[in-house]
């Protein structure tokens, strides 16, 4: 069996193969056997009746069958003979015919891994910019504790409704002018200034007190969640039944133990301790991100077509999973959009941290492997051995693959001159490099 391989681009290749009539000749044989075990012939016991008759009447059959097999044995070989590093199933060109005494030949074309001959991570620079924690943003997590612990109770004396207030309201629906009483509700909460409402709707709410009545009409649009107010006008006719405003509390050491905490300052502790941290998780990913997008710029490749859409549809699933997840309706235009500028720089990383890792001879062990359950282990405060279980097959894999990373990036920072500030403008604004 002889195989040739013809480079047509970095990323994709011919494979031409030519199996000789004798183990054409062999496989013809063995599978004609194979069925005439098995074969019904007019006038004959089932498997009883002769080669001769057997290849008249499954001839076509067999032929089809051998031509398969030839072609999957032809190609395993010729990608382990050439070590074609194979991305997609190939995609067969010519198919020739299993004809006696004829050696079988076909073509096939193969996306390929481009081949990379070093992994370039000299000169790489990134830049450390960690947030510094203002007095101002904790003032404004206090304010989001109070808020959380406020009371609601009726103003006195009553007053119009403003932002802070909440709402107790029944609405009447209808649709472009035709009622849809399965859409009313009775006592429903509507909260303002917190922008959970369209914001039509909230401005109608504004200044109403108990009692009032109002018809509030309100455009929707086109991609909105629910898709019977999709692009058509809503009319919430509002009879407000109770209006309530939010009493915060005090914000002295009582509120700080309600929040369990020995005092305030304990708590603005607490506070500061938890943005900081937040503040030094965005700048590792920061730092991260700059990593990745310096290794794609330093080793530019080529992009195997089958490759990029694949990536751009797990790009577009996570996306569209994490929208019905927040009950979002997701604007495909731009996930398009944005999966066609980003997909090609996530191939590009994987390919490059693939071959860095075999560069450096940077391996995940079991070792690893198992620190990783035993740390996961302490935290989540599940057994070891129900870790274990859990993460077998396609999960194990997917956890090697996420620390092989982790330690390739840390290769790569090692590598890195890390300084510290903001980014350029010009750098900052590069797409990702994930």
């Amino acid at each position: 069996m002889q195989s040739q391989v013809s480079e047509i681009s970095p990323v994709l290749v011919e494979v031409k193969v030519e199996v000789p009539w004798d183990h054409v000749e062999e496989h013809l044989d063995a599978e004609f056997k194979k069925v005439g075990k098995k074969a019904r012939v007019r006038g004959f016991r089932p498997g009883k009746a002769p080669l001769s008759v057997v290849k008249k009447v499954y001839g076509p059959q067999v032929e089809a069958e051998v031509a398969s097999q030839l072609i999957q044995e032809g190609l395993n070989r010729a990608v382990e003979e050439h070590q074609i590093a194979l991305v997609a199933r190939p995609e067969l060109e010519e198919l020739g015919k299993v004809s006696a005494g004829e050696p079988f030949v076909f073509r096939a074309k193969i996306e390929v891994r481009p081949k990379i001959e070093k992994v370039v991570v000299d000169g790489i620079e990134v830049y450390r910019d960690l947030d510094e924690v203002t007095d101002a943003q904790i003032d404004e997590e206090l304010e989001r504790l109070r808020l959380r612990h406020s009371d609601l109770q009726a103003p006195e004396p009553m007053r119009p409704a403003k932002e802070g207030d909440q709402l107790i309201l029944d609405f009447k629906i209808s649709i472009d002018g035709e009622r849809a009483p399965d859409l009313d509700s009775e006592e429903s909460e509507a909260n303002l200034g917190q922008h959970a409402l369209l914001p039509e709707l909230e401005q109608g709410l504004l200044g109403l007190v108990p009692g009032d009545t109002k018809d509030i009409e309100v455009a929707f649009p086109e991609d909105h969640q629910n898709p019977r107010f999709r692009g058509k006008k809503i009319l919430f006719s509002t009879t407000v039944k109770e209006l309530r405003e939010r009493v915060l509390p005090a914000l002295d050491d009582d509120f700080a133990k309600d929040c369990e905490f020995d005092s305030l300052d304990a708590l603005k502790a607490d506070i500061r301790k938890r943005l900081e941290e937040a503040a030094q998780k965005r700048s590792e990913a920061s730092i991260k991100d700059q990593l990745i997008q310096a290794l794609v710029d330093k080793n530019p490749i080529p992009v195997p077509p089958s490759m990029l859409e694949e990536q751009k549809r797990m790009m577009l699933y996570e996306v569209f999973q994490l929208s019905q997840m927040l009950g979002q309706a997701p604007d495909f235009n731009a996930l398009m959009a944005q999966a066609e500028a980003r997909a090609p720089r996530r191939v590009q990383a994987g390919l490059l941290l693939h071959a860095l890792a075999q560069q450096e001879k940077i391996e995940i062990g079991e070792a690893d492997v198992e620190k990783k359950l035993e740390e996961l282990a302490e935290s989540t405060g599940k057994h070891i051995a129900k870790l274990r279980a859990e993460y077998r097959d396609e999960r194990r894999a997917q956890l090697e693959n996420e620390l092989l990373e982790t330690r390739l990036l840390g290769f790569l920072r090692e590598k890195a001159k890390i300084v510290e500030g903001k980014r350029p403008a010009a750098a900052a604004d590069e797409p990702e490099g994930e």
